[in-house]
């Protein structure tokens, strides 16, 4: 019999595992690989999140090795750098409104990211869109403010790799 907790944390390291070949694939310029291991490590983060979510309302988050807490830290930064791949795949292709419909996606999955919001931001820029991007330079100045008022720094917790 299992954690409940394992499971989800393996989905978790997978997703990592493919994260770190679509580091290789760009480094050896195989754009289809980086895409194909991006979206596989999407795929493992996405089944993960709920079942995360779970084991958190039901335990408070704990359990053996990393906290289940942490796993979701990993989670989002994650799963954040598989939008920002797709992205840029997309943009690398000349499609700009597929690179602008995940980085939109990145902003309702992540609301209160700023990194989200400026990856959409600089989309929207080289778009050409400069009304939409005024809007998203007003909601990353809201977010910057409220971190900034939570004691958080201009640039929020974590890194963003």
């Amino acid at each position: 019999d299992n954690p409940p907790e394992l499971k989800p944390k393996t989905m978790v390291n997978l997703a990592l595992i493919y994260h770190n070949k679509v580091g290789a694939a760009f480094q050896k310029q195989d754009i289809e690989s980086a895409r194909a291991a991006t979206i596989q490590a999407a795929s493992y983060l996405d089944s993960a999140k709920p079942l995360l979510d779970a084991v958190v309302s039901n335990s408070g988050g704990t359990g053996s090795g990393l906290s289940v807490s942490e796993y979701l830290e990993k989670y989002k930064l994650l799963r954040l750098a598989c939008h920002r791949n797709l992205g840029q795949i997309y943009a690398g292709a000349g499609n700009m409104a597929q690179c602008e419909q995940e980085f939109r996606h990145a902003t309702s999955s992540f609301p209160n990211e700023i990194k989200a919001w400026q990856m959409l931001g600089r989309v929207l820029e080289l778009q050409g869109k400069s009304s939409e991007m005024q809007t998203v330079i007003s909601k990353i100045q809201e977010l910057q403010q409220q971190q900034a008022a939570a004691g958080m720094g201009m640039f929020g917790s974590g890194t963003f790799q």
